[in-house]
């Protein structure tokens, strides 16, 4: 039954289906007035259906469909339920990800949850069927998207950009990524780069504010580098750059000059002093000794033996 295999959270690195996205926590870092214009659109219905999808017999699988968009010309976003009638297995997704899914057909389906930190979906049964609702509005009361004429989707646009640019302008620091952030932020970066482990993207997010689009080139790089161009620690940068944790080469710097070595007068400050002669001197009673010359001086007039 393929609509209905949970996939495997742990093995990232067969990524499929849509491209991942970062949390809504992310947007909120990144682009501060992108998230609250999200967050002041309201929605708009597109379309919804019902209809049989099981392979052997047609009916034994159904498939329920909601297609709406936050604003009139936001995205569009898919929310699918697929039921197995024999069984009773419920699977819920929301743009390609898993939300629920519940194997017993005892339990009433009865779910609700955010959807990019502003809106709140939720899906409850009515007796053969299903409703969903967004923001306490049924799905079948949302004014569709193609009735909206091009000069109210203007008077909406402007309406939610003002908005956001005022709760933007008073917002504090978002909170730092969690742990269901961060394992959607390391699907992101492993399904760009499928050879990426989870140990390795987790590891490459933190190093890059964890932005997965510098984390992928980040590891793109290590990986396809030499051994004598990284370090010992491949994810601790090395030179300038900081986007690369590939070493920089660059020539040693040069060594200073040594000062000149400036000669001081010697004097005795403790102990004793033997002359060349054998003769020993107390310091305390020596005087100080005139620096060395390198010149000796002239001889006196007479001859060599010093006669007169």
């Amino acid at each position: 039954m393929q609509y209905l295999q949970r996939p495997r959270p742990h093995e990232y690195a067969g990524v499929r289906g849509p491209r991942p996205r970062p949390p809504w926590r992310e947007l909120q870092r990144r682009d501060p007035v992108q998230f609250f214009r999200l967050q002041a659109s309201r929605a708009f219905a597109i379309s919804h259906s019902a209809r049989d999808v099981g392979r052997t017999v047609r009916s034994s699988k159904r498939k329920f469909e909601w297609r709406f968009s936050l604003g009139p010309r936001g995205s569009e976003k898919v929310v699918e339920l697929y039921i197995s009638v024999v069984s009773g297995k419920r699977l819920l997704m929301y743009d390609g990800s898993e939300i629920l899914h519940i194997t017993s057909s005892k339990d009433k389906l009865h779910h609700e949850w955010r959807i990019d930190g502003a809106h709140t979906c939720k899906l409850a049964a009515v007796y053969d069927s299903f409703e969903l609702s967004i923001d306490t509005v049924p799905f079948h009361q949302l004014q569709q998207r193609q009735t909206c004429t091009a000069a109210e989707a203007d008077r909406l646009d402007g309406r939610a950009l003002e908005t956001a640019q005022r709760m933007a302008s008073v917002a504090t620091t978002p909170p730092p990524p969690t742990e269901e952030d961060l394992e959607q932020l390391a699907r992101c970066v492993m399904y760009a780069d499928a050879r990426c482990t989870r140990e390795n993207a987790l590891k490459f997010l933190a190093k890059r504010n964890f932005d997965p689009e510098e984390a992928v080139k980040a590891y793109t790089a290590m990986r396809d580098a030499t051994p004598d161009q990284l370090g010992e620690d491949a994810f601790v940068e090395e030179g300038e750059r900081s986007d690369s944790p590939i070493k920089e080469t660059s020539a040693p710097p040069p060594v200073p000059p040594r000062s000149p070595v400036v000669s001081r007068p010697l004097v005795a400050r403790g102990g004793t002093v033997t002359l060349a002669d054998g003769t020993v001197i107390h310091s305390s009673m020596a005087p100080g000794l005139p620096p060395r010359s390198t010149t000796l001086p002239p001889a006196p007039a007479g001859d060599l033996l010093g006669f007169s």
